[in-house]
Order: structure tokens, then C-alpha cells, then sequence
């Protein structure tokens, strides 16, 4: 159950219709009926009869309404009495390297411009955060992937170069040494990032690109988390293809070697996420403007 659900359900409750609410909201109104659709589901009950005359809400739903209304009152005063003033919120979702990498010098920035916005993120990872905006549960989604799905626009704000991270050691500091290429690290144990990760899609498109079979590497293990890839690496289990952005730190303590990737695919893009179906307020898209023209 999100907040955002239970907002909605409120709105119509409090206008008496769908398209009101959707109005107040800044929202559209598939996506009211979206929450509300999810609340009843999640909580097996009807909440809202609908027909085409009228709209009536059942006793189920005035009971949800009267809790639904403190939990919000409960929020909104604990954003109140937490910092000071009445908070403009910003919900995002964020995958793995944007939101450790990226992300905090976005906050930190755009909230020293305005400080009346409150900021609400969650990580996960690249296909978690756009389904995140398709669901209509966050304002916008910072990711490393573009699915290209219809109902969402991607907009590129940010670039950077995939590089091979390996342990340091007599083997790769003499590799150090002069030019290399991707065959000359075929027989090494590799460290791979599961489904849903944008950086396993870029090395995928790596391989294909480079006319490498996947089933040709040497994988020693499969792990979601970056940072346990990180230490992974830095212990000598084997090496992997990174994001450079996540890396600079083990290489400036020179606890790990980076390796550019030759060929096509040795940059990739972060994408602000947001959907096609929402009408965003006007601190959200400040935040996306400021996004976008943070990198150039």
C-alpha cells in the first residue's frame, strides 16, 4: 500500500469523482483508477462503485477514507515538524548507480536552490524503477536502461564509459602495460550483474557487438549487489564490467585496475524516466530540468 494510492483514493472521495481528483492531483485519470484498482485488490474488498450516473463508496471504503486520512495528516505533520515548514515532495525511483553515484549531488544541489522540496527515493534496479513510474507510484525514475517502452519518455542527461574492473595483481598491472582488448581477458573468471541491471544489458550488448558468446565466459558468479561485485573483485574472486562512475573510488584508493572496453559500446547513458500519462507538478519538472542540465 503507497501513499500515493492512498491520496487518490481520498481525492475521489473528497471531489466525488475520478476526473476531479485526477485534476487536483496533477495526475491522469487511468492512473487514479490504477490506485484505486490496486488498494481494492490489495485489500480484497470494494472501496468505489462506479457507473456511468454516479459513483458511490461503499462501507468498506468510508472506513478505509477515515484511515486513510489520519496516515496522511500523520505524514504530512511528521514532514512538518521534521523540517520545519511545509514540504513540496518529489518521489523518485532510482537504479543502482544513479542513485549511489548520481543522485546525492542532484539532491544536494537542487535543494540548496529550493529548500522547501522533500525528497522520497527508492533503489532498486533498472526495470524495478520504470515499473515504479509505470505503476504510478513516483514522480520520475533516474536508470541506466531505456526499454523503450511507449508509455514512458527517456530522456538522456547523463553519459558514461564501461570499463573492465580487475583485481590488482603481477597478471593485470602487466597488462597495464601496453594496449588490450576484451579476447585478452576471455579466460578470466568474470563476476556478471543479474537480469534488470542496466549495466548487465550494456555488457550484453557488448558481447553481441564484439561477436562473443555469453556461454563462452568464464562466470564465476551472478550477484545483484554492486557493492558485494566491488569487494568481489578487490578480494580476487574475478573481474567485471562496471560503470566507470562506480568504480573511481576503489581506483583512487588503488584497490582495483580499470580497463577501457573497445568498440561501440564503451559509453552508456542514464535516462531520466517519466511517464507519458502524467501530469507532473511544476517542482517535479523543475527537478527535471535541473537533472537534464546538470551534466552538459
Amino acid at each position: 500500500m503507497e501513499f500515493k494510492q492512498l491520496e487518490a483514493f481520498v481525492a475521489v472521495v473528497d471531489y466525488g469523482s475520478f476526473s476531479e481528483a485526477a485534476r487536483k492531483l496533477y495526475l491522469t485519470q487511468p492512473t487514479i483508477s490504477t490506485h484505486i484498482r490496486s488498494l481494492e485488490e490489495e485489500l480484497h474488498t470494494r472501496l468505489i462503485i462506479r457507473t456511468t450516473k454516479k459513483l458511490t463508496i461503499t462501507p468498506k471504503g468510508y472506513q478505509l477514507y477515515d484511515s486513510a486520512v489520519r496516515m496522511l495528516d500523520i505524514r504530512n505533520n511528521l514532514f512538518e515538524n521534521f523540517t520545519g515548514s511545509k514540504k513540496q515532495i518529489i518521489d523518485l525511483a532510482a537504479s543502482t548507480i544513479p542513485s549511489s553515484y548520481l543522485l546525492p549531488e542532484l539532491m544536494a544541489g537542487f535543494g540548496r536552490m529550493y529548500p522547501d522540496v522533500y525528497f522520497h527515493s527508492w533503489q532498486t534496479d533498472s526495470a524495478g524503477a520504470i515499473s515504479r513510474v509505470l505503476d504510478g507510484s513516483v514522480d520520475l525514475a533516474l536508470t541506466g536502461q531505456n526499454t523503450g517502452d511507449d508509455s514512458c519518455i527517456f530522456i538522456p542527461f547523463c553519459q558514461d564509459d564501461m570499463v573492465i574492473a580487475t583485481p590488482v595483481n603481477d597478471h593485470y598491472l602487466q597488462l597495464k602495460e601496453r594496449p588490450v582488448t576484451f579476447s585478452d581477458f576471455l579466460k578470466d573468471p568474470i563476476i556478471i550483474r543479474e537480469r534488470g541491471s542496466g549495466t548487465k544489458k550494456e555488457m550484453d550488448i557488448f558481447l553481441e557487438n564484439a561477436g562473443i558468446e555469453p556461454s563462452s565466459l568464464n562466470v564465476v558468479a551472478r550477484m545483484n549487489d554492486l557493492e558485494s561485485i566491488k569487494k568481489s573483485i578487490v578480494n580476487g574472486l574475478g573481474i567485471s564490467i562496471l560503470s566507470a562512475r562506480s568504480a573511481v573510488d576503489l581506483k583512487k584508493t588503488k584497490q582495483i585496475l580499470l580497463f577501457p572496453l573497445e568498440g561501440t559500446a564503451h559509453k552508456r547513458s542514464f535516462y531520466i524516466v517519466c511517464s507519458k500519462n502524467r501530469i507532473l507538478k511544476a517542482h517535479v519538472r523543475q527537478f527535471i530540468q535541473y537533472v537534464k542540465n546538470y551534466y552538459l
